[in-house]
């Protein structure tokens, strides 16, 4: 007997690399899909890492819905103080951002080594993302 069995509409598979936390979002990024990745990112967010990376390498589609889920993370983050960087080396995201201008907000890098190295030299931001305050520079383990 065959049941069916409800797929997600999209992945989000999480790992961690020292201090950081990497998310990589497979599949699109639309309006059947936001929901679940900004949940699965919220809970990334609970783990109290130094660092999140989000990887959108996988990503086919990244739609505005993307983009607005995206600064409001960066927004949460910098509310806990946690280091925040988006992968986005594929055109399909890296475009949208750049077109909407906010690849600075974002702070995309083009690699995952690219967006390590950021989140572990990058000074931590606290507050809104209009009014980022210096606190200092980041701890790096040895």
């Amino acid at each position: 007997m065959r049941g069916e069995v409800e797929q997600p509409l999209v992945m989000v598979e999480v790992t961690t690399a020292e201090d950081v936390v990497i998310a990589v979002v497979r599949d699109d990024v639309d309006h059947d899909t936001f929901r679940e990745i900004r949940s699965a990112l919220f809970s990334c967010m609970a783990s109290r890492a130094a660092a999140l990376v989000v990887d959108l390498d996988d990503v086919g589609f990244f739609g505005s819905i993307g983009i607005a889920v995206l600064l409001e993370i960066r927004q949460r983050a910098d509310q806990m103080g946690m280091r925040f960087a988006v992968v986005a080396g594929r055109r399909t995201v890296a475009r949208p951002i750049r077109l909407t201008d906010t690849q600075d907000l974002l702070r995309v890098q083009r690699t995952r080594e690219d967006a390590l190295a950021a989140v572990r030299r990058h000074p931590r931001f606290t507050g809104h993302l209009d009014d980022p305050i210096d606190t200092g520079p980041a701890r790096s383990r040895p």
